[in-house]
């Protein structure tokens, strides 16, 4: 046979095994195929060798398909691995931004309240933000909270004196045990008490009412500059009158100043002040009316005086309580 009549049967081969692979069956099916081949024994050996290098490359490409599916594999493995880093980085990197923004954000919406207080004896001004001045008397307390739509201020002990800047737009709130104060802006102070508490007005105009537990508020006052209202809640009321401010405003320089006022009175409102209490061992001496200024920054001074200009004597116990007797006239 000679070389082209074998390259013929070759190609007609070929032509048989691709037909069939294809799917094709139109132009050749599995009953041709079988004629073709027993024509000649020729035509037999050569599908035969082709099929049988065709199972071969079959073989091959298996093999290589397996080991490029295992790459790929491995390949999507690995690449869902760093999918899942950069996923849990850009989650993190994201879970910072977003507490950032939320800490900007709460930081800008909702500020936190600011407590500001003083020992006995001491006093402190304090700058708020707003551009009001809050000064702090001996052993205050206050919780301040500037928020947009109002500026609140929480008075937990003491007494407190307010300049306020006035801003229509954000009323400036005072909380004192039952007493609430609201105002544009006005100078004034609040004195907390055990039983009242005193709103005395410098200036401006001074809205004074009731908080109740539900936190309902009623107005119980309206002040002007020097008036006062000492509000007691648990009478609902608040009784209103003029006030001495020299005496009220003293403390803001270190300074106490009575005119007439009961020595048990006087005795109270110094013991705010000093570490050693005083107390009147006499009870004659509780009405014994008192006038004058007191240096508050000097305990040692105060007694001095009193013993001095009031016919005291003051004996100090050992547990640091100052007893004041009525001195005895030889």
């Amino acid at each position: 046979m000679t070389m082209s009549k074998k390259q013929d049967i070759e190609e007609q081969a070929a032509q048989w095994a691709v037909g069939l692979m294809s799917g094709d069956n139109r132009a050749h099916t599995e009953a041709d195929l079988a004629d073709w081949r027993d024509e000649d024994p020729r035509h037999a050996r050569a599908y035969a060798e082709l099929a049988a290098m065709t199972a071969d490359l079959d073989a091959v490409g298996e093999a290589a398909l397996q080991e490029e599916f295992e790459r790929e594999l491995h390949e999507v493995a690995e690449e869902r691995k760093r999918q899942r880093w950069v996923a849990g980085i850009s989650s993190l990197a994201a879970g910072f931004v977003v507490a950032a923004v939320l800490s900007v954000s709460m930081w800008v919406s909702a500020p936190e309240p600011v407590t500001y207080a003083t020992a006995k004896g001491q006093r402190s001004t304090i700058a708020l933000a707003d551009g009001s001045v809050l000064q702090l008397n001996t052993n205050t307390q206050v919780t301040t909270l500037m928020e947009d739509d109002e500026r609140h201020v929480t008075i937990e002990r003491g007494e407190a004196f307010f300049s306020v800047k006035r801003d229509e737009s954000r009323p400036f709130i005072v909380d004192a045990g039952d007493t609430q104060v609201r105002v544009l802006g006005t100078k004034f102070n609040v004195r907390l008490g055990a039983s009242s508490n005193v709103v005395s007005v410098l200036s401006g105009l001074v809205s004074v009412a009731q908080r109740s537990d539900d936190d309902d508020v009623r107005e119980v006052a309206l002040l002007h500059a020097g008036e006062q209202a000492e509000h007691d809640a648990n009478k609902n009321e608040a009784v209103v009158e003029g006030f001495d401010t020299g005496s009220v405003m003293a403390w803001r320089t270190g300074k106490a100043l009575y005119h007439e006022t009961p020595l048990s009175v006087v005795v109270q409102d110094l013991n705010r002040y000093f570490n050693a209490p005083l107390e009147i061992a006499d009870a004659q001496l509780a009405d014994l009316p008192v006038s004058g200024t007191f240096n508050l920054t000097d305990q040692d001074v105060v007694v001095d005086a009193l013993e001095s200009a009031f016919s005291i004597d003051a004996v100090k116990r050992l547990d640091g309580v100052i007893l004041l007797y009525a001195r005895q006239k030889n």
